[in-house]
């Protein structure tokens, strides 16, 4: 996932059930805090998405539904979930 370039630090991911009840894969984006801005954010989450939707295709190659939390290195730094880590 290198072509996310400098806007994303990590991806993390979790399989499990949605609400619903459906196979669904859970994305965690860690964003720079760069990234993270108000001005640029929506762009820089719907690129992130349509990325990670196109090369992984998650709901076509392994019937997982995908969904996307993002989150800035600074909210990170001070919430401190191992599982953002």
């Amino acid at each position: 996932m290198s072509t996310l370039g400098p806007d994303v630090v990590r991806v993390r991911y979790t399989l499990g059930e949605d609400w619903t009840g459906d196979d669904a894969i859970f994305f965690r984006v860690l964003l720079s805090d760069r990234a993270s801005k108000r001005r640029g954010l929506l762009q820089v989450t719907n690129r992130v998405r349509d990325r990670i939707v196109q090369t992984l295709e998650p709901a076509e190659e392994w019937g997982l539904l995908p969904y996307f939390e993002f989150r800035s290195e600074s909210e990170q730094a001070a919430l401190k979930e191992k599982a953002w880590a």
